[in-house]
C-alpha cells in the first residue's frame, strides 16, 4: 500500500510539472507572438514616410542641428537614406527582438535607496502611459519606515485622463480628484489630489516607468522612503498609445560621415506613434544616456 501511495504521488507530481511547463511554454509563445507583431507594426509605420530628426542628445550634448534639413527614409529593403537636396548619406536599419534585454523587470525595488531610473522620462510620456491604460491598481504603497499599506487599496481602480482628472472606483464607491506632472527626467513631480483617500494624495517624484508586454508600471517616491507603485495589465506595446518596451531594438548604422556615425546604435523605443518615434540608449560603461527622436 505504501508503495502504491508513493507511486501515485510521483505520478501526480509529474503531471503537475508537465502542466506548469506547458503553461510556461504557452506564455512564452504568446509573448513572442506579441513581440513579432510589434516589430511588424513598427516596421510598417517607419517605412510609410520620410522622417526628420527633431532631437538628438549624445552623451549630454545636443547635436540635433547636425541633421537640419535632412529627410530620413527607412526603406523596406533595410537601407536607410538621408537626403537634404545636396547630400545623400546611406546606411542601414532594422527592427529586431532584443534577446539580451537588460531591463530590470524582476526588480521589486524593495530597496528604496536605489538610484532613480528616469533619466529619459518626460511629462508627455507619463501622461501618455497613465491615460493610455484604464484601471490602474496600487501594487505597492509604503509610507514611513516599513509601513506597507497596499492592502488598504485592494479592489481600487485608478483612471487618469490626459486633462488632469483622476477617478477612483471600488465597488459602488467612487472618488474624484486631480493629478498634475511637471519637470523632466529624474525631477518630474507628480501631484495627486484625491479627496477622502488617505496616504495617496501628496507630491511624489517620478522614479521609474516600466513598460512590458502585458504589464505597465509607474513608480513614485518621496525622499527615498515613501513609495507608490501603480501597476496595470495593459499592453502598451500594441502602439495604440505609442508605447513599447526595451525588448525591441531599433537598429541604426551609418559608417560615415562622423555626425551620422554617432546615430549608429541598437536603440530602445521609448514611445512610438504614426508621427513620432522616440529612442533611447543607455551606455553600460559610463552610464551616459543618448536620446534620438524622429518626427514626420
Amino acid at each position: 500500500m505504501k508503495k502504491y501511495i508513493l507511486n501515485l504521488g510521483i505520478l501526480m507530481l509529474a503531471l503537475w510539472a508537465t502542466s506548469c511547463t506547458t503553461d510556461g511554454e504557452n506564455d512564452e509563445a504568446a509573448n513572442l507572438a506579441q513581440l513579432q507583431a510589434d516589430v511588424e507594426e513598427i516596421t510598417n509605420t517607419a517605412t510609410s514616410d520620410t522622417w526628420s530628426v527633431t532631437n538628438f542628445v549624445d552623451s549630454g550634448k545636443n547635436e540635433t542641428a547636425n541633421f537640419d534639413g535632412y529627410g530620413f527614409s527607412f526603406n523596406i529593403d533595410g537601407s536607410l537614406v538621408a537626403e537634404n537636396g545636396n547630400t545623400t548619406v546611406t546606411g542601414t536599419w532594422s527592427v529586431t527582438i532584443d534577446d539580451d534585454s537588460s531591463d530590470d523587470s524582476d526588480d521589486d525595488s524593495s530597496n528604496n535607496n536605489i538610484e532613480d531610473d528616469c533619466n529619459g522620462c518626460t511629462v508627455e510620456q507619463l501622461v501618455g502611459v497613465l491615460s493610455g491604460c484604464s484601471d490602474w491598481f496600487v501594487e505597492k504603497l509604503e509610507r514611513g519606515s516599513n509601513n506597507d499599506l497596499e492592502d488598504n487599496f485592494v479592489g481600487y481602480d485608478f483612471n487618469f485622463s490626459s486633462d488632469g482628472a483622476v477617478t477612483v472606483t471600488t465597488g459602488s464607491d467612487s472618488y474624484s480628484g486631480t493629478w498634475e506632472a511637471s519637470g523632466s527626467g529624474n525631477n518630474i513631480q507628480v501631484v495627486l489630489s484625491i479627496a477622502d483617500l488617505t496616504d495617496i494624495p501628496d507630491t511624489w517624484t517620478l522614479h521609474e516607468i516600466e513598460l512590458y508586454n502585458g504589464e505597465s508600471n509607474v513608480d513614485l517616491r518621496i525622499n527615498g522612503e515613501d513609495r507608490l507603485r501603480f501597476r496595470n495589465g495593459c499592453t502598451l506595446g500594441n502602439f495604440n498609445e505609442g508605447q513599447t518596451t526595451g525588448e525591441i531594438d531599433f537598429n541604426i548604422f551609418f559608417a560615415s560621415p562622423a555626425d551620422f556615425a554617432e546615430l549608429s546604435e541598437d536603440w530602445n523605443i521609448v514611445s512610438f506613434s504614426a508621427n513620432k518615434i522616440e529612442l533611447i540608449h543607455e551606455s553600460g560603461g559610463d552610464g551616459d544616456t543618448d536620446l534620438l527622436t524622429f518626427e514626420k
